[in-house]
């Protein structure tokens, strides 16, 4: 096989069509959205979330409704209990994920038990990107519209807050606010790559691509458009992996990722400088 045809062979299958939108969609989504967890150090929320999503899925399932619907309703509600939990000045923000990742989650496997769904158990925790639909492509598609939207719109402010949150409260930002958006983002770019790569592997696609462009890139937004383009190709490569391959395609597409971290530590390390914005609040705080 030459090498054109390599490439091009899987493009002449519908279902591969739709399964590289998909992935170009949530690999850069979620790229892009993980540099915020990353640098506000919300990793294991992240990974939490990814994983009770499953409870939603499986809830969706029992009431015959869209599984990103339960999985947005989750996902929000595991967000806002894990604030609600780090509240209380004797926890923290990882013990209150470490309570609710194993509760959620079983509480999903038992849901699906229960009702007889367990056959989709393998779906739910490594996805089933080859067999994505319409909805799948459209609550993809509009995931990337709404996190598009609210760069442009409220960008320079979840920067400043993932930087340096006293000096977003001097502007006078609402960092109450701007924490739910950020939040509420995450939370259905994760329910929408969980068709791509499952609620196990979810997690390497939303800090992968971010870690490894903050190997490499000096600025922050440089490092967001970075960690979005590897997202999306990580993707790419993945399913191709997979059609040549036969592998899954979730495991292939966290592997490629997982290269790319490597490539990036070899390459040597960058160091992220704060925004202009959180330069000019310390020089406001001193005058």
């Amino acid at each position: 096989m030459s090498a054109v045809d390599w490439v091009v062979e899987p493009w002449g299958s519908g279902f591969m069509r739709r399964a590289f939108a998909e992935a170009l969609l949530c690999g850069a989504t979620c790229g892009a959205l993980g540099c915020f967890v990353l640098l506000r150090r919300l990793s294991f929320l992240g990974e939490s979330i990814s994983h009770t999503i499953v409870l939603g899925a499986a809830l969706a399932l029992l009431l015959g409704l869209p599984l990103g619907l339960g999985g947005v309703l989750i996902a929000a509600a595991t967000a806002g209990l894990t604030g609600a939990i780090a509240g209380d000045r004797r926890l923290s923000a990882d013990t209150a994920t470490g309570i609710l990742l194993p509760t959620l989650f079983a509480g999903g496997i038992a849901v699906l038990a229960v009702t007889g769904s367990a056959p989709r158990l393998e779906e739910l925790l490594f996805g089933s990107i080859l067999g994505v639909g319409e909805g799948d492509l459209i609550l993809a598609g509009l995931v990337a519209v709404a996190v598009l939207v609210v760069f442009g719109v409220a960008g320079k402010e979840l920067a400043l807050v993932a930087f340096d949150r006293a000096a977003a409260r001097a502007f006078g930002y609402r960092v109450a606010l701007l924490d739910a958006v950020l939040l509420t983002l995450v939370a259905v770019a994760v329910t929408a790559g969980l068709r791509a790569v499952g609620s196990i592997l979810l997690a390497g696609l939303l800090l992968g691509p971010p870690l490894a462009a903050r190997l490499v890139c000096r600025s922050f937004w440089p490092m967001v458009a970075l960690a979005s383009g590897l997202g999306a190709a990580c993707g790419l490569v993945g399913l191709y992996l997979t059609w040549h391959l036969a592998i899954g395609a979730g495991p292939a597409i966290v592997l490629v990722v997982a290269t790319v971290v490597g490539l990036a530590a070899l390459s040597g390390a960058g160091r992220i400088r704060a925004p202009r914005g959180s330069r000019l609040a310390r020089g406001a705080a001193v005058h």
